[in-house]
């Protein structure tokens, strides 16, 4: 027998709603928590609106992926509880409604769901990550990279070395001093009054723009002529930020992948002896294994969610707004607790990621399957 539409659209608006409710309090819960943290790394740096809207935007876009499933779950507890404690259900029951066809709209709605979480994992996550890094880098390159009375390092090799004795309330640098070995044949030393630096994020270069100062061009042979010293009124010294700026493609992490790119590098590691490819920082295959099961497994979370929900939520007949909360949040923190767990032990190469990531979802299942046949036995 077909499922009644209207009987599909009002549990179907029931579940919506309570899950619309659901994910502005759990996104709101993960945005706060991590949101402080984020905004607290960089307060000492001066923090502009800008970066600030930027910021919650990259971790909306991120934590979305975990808030739509848990938000889902809720919708599902919280809407069958109340069907249950208002007497709807019994009154489906009376009309002939089977277990199968009450269930239809969750389903419905959860593969929809699964399908949003997978693009969440696969392709909005990895960019809002990527998004994240560059503007978290782009605040520390502005604050952090010149730090008075401490060489820093403006490239990854250290072969160009910045030196600033005092840093003005107007950002004007102060007794500055650039050493360059970049090129073996032209090492030199730049000495100036005075500097500015200058950020140009689309082409990753960062411009030190010098005053008053002189630039002394070492021989290449320590003990040979050659030395010569220019005097110079403004010295523009430029020089790739593209690492600092999240642009270096070598500097990527697995979590901010694209699955092609991830599918790519898995492949490389299985037919060269687990050989990583070029320009690669993580250079060993669990983490990117990791990080593609989990954005294969996570989807299914919803569909179970789905199942378990119904299931469960049909016994309860008092209390269905709080218990539906409580359930949710014992059944989130098994499922992510059993991912934690996973996640360790795919790291700890104890168990393959295919295995471990997808634990989880073999629990739920394995419970799912037993609560549905009881609830349907109990029907007849």
């Amino acid at each position: 027998m077909r499922s009644p539409r209207i009987l599909s659209f009002y549990v179907a608006r029931e579940v919506l709603q309570y899950a619309a409710l659901g994910f502005l309090g759990v996104g709101a819960i993960l945005l706060t928590q991590n949101a402080l943290r984020q905004l607290e790394d960089f307060a000492s740096v001066g923090l502009t609106a800008g970066d600030v809207l930027a910021i919650l935007g990259a971790l909306v876009a991120m934590l979305s992926s975990y808030a739509v499933p848990v938000a889902f779950l809720f919708g599902v507890l919280v809407a069958v509880g109340r069907l249950s404690a208002d007497s709807e259900l019994k009154a489906m029951r009376a009309l002939g409604v089977s277990l199968a066809q009450f269930a239809w709209p969750f389903v419905a709605i959860a593969a929809g769901v699964s399908l949003l979480t997978a693009w969440l994992l696969a392709e909005v996550e990895p960019a809002a990550r990527t998004r994240l890094r560059a503007v978290a880098a782009d605040i520390a390159s502005r604050g952090q990279l010149v730090e008075p009375g401490t060489f820093r390092r403006l490239d990854r090799e250290g072969l160009r070395l910045l030196f600033v004795e005092e840093r003005g309330d107007d950002d004007v640098l102060r007794r500055v001093l650039v050493s360059d070995r970049s090129e073996p044949a032209r090492p030199f030393t730049v000495v100036a009054a005075r500097a500015q630096l200058r950020l140009d994020p689309e082409n990753a270069r960062a411009h030190l723009i010098l005053a008053d100062g002189d630039i002394h061009f070492e021989p290449e042979d320590p003990h040979g002529d050659g030395y010569r010293r220019i005097g110079f009124g403004t010295f523009d010294y430029s020089f790739d930020v593209s690492s600092l700026l999240g642009n270096d493609p070598c500097q990527v992490q697995p979590s901010e992948m694209d699955s092609r790119r991830i599918r790519e590098i898995i492949h490389h590691f299985r037919t060269h002896g687990g050989k990583p490819p070029e320009c690669l920082r993580v250079k060993t295959p669990e983490r990117y294994e990791i990080q593609y099961h989990r954005r294969l497994a996570l989807p299914v979370a919803p569909l179970l969610f789905a199942l378990l929900g119904v299931s469960l939520g049909i016994r309860r007949t008092r209390g269905a707004r709080s218990l539906g909360m409580l359930l949710c949040i014992a059944l989130v923190f098994g499922y992510y607790a059993l991912l934690s767990l996973g996640t360790f032990l795919a790291e700890d190469e104890r168990l393959p990621a295919g295995l471990a990531l997808w634990l989880p979802n073999f629990v739920f299942g394995a419970a799912a399957v037993p609560l549905l046949l009881r609830a349907r036995s109990a029907e007849s």
